[in-house]
């Protein structure tokens, strides 16, 4: 995967809100990833060449948080939210 489809999986599923109290944790960033390559027909690449790639696009480090590991100020948007969501809950459907 390039560095421009990480940078078009950042601007499409997500959003900064410098507001939020915490963000979004490592696994929901990675799941949210693994969604939008799955509606994109894309290979999702493992994690750690993942993380080389948020950390290469500016993703600030992680840090603790009430729900493990969280990427600060980070929000999830989109389509690929939407089945990310659903796929961890499907009560829901």
């Amino acid at each position: 995967m390039t560095t421009t489809d990480y940078a078009r999986f950042l601007t499409t599923c997500i959003s900064a809100d410098p507001d939020l109290d915490e963000g979004l944790a490592d696994d929901e960033l990675y799941g949210v990833y693994i969604s939008w390559c799955l509606l994109q027909r894309l290979r999702p690449e493992p994690s750690e060449a993942f993380w080389t790639a948020m950390r290469d696009l500016g993703i600030r480090d992680p840090r603790r948080g009430s729900r493990g590991l969280i990427r600060p100020g980070l929000r999830m948007t989109g389509p690929a939210a939407v089945d990310y969501i659903l796929a961890r809950r499907p009560v829901l459907v």
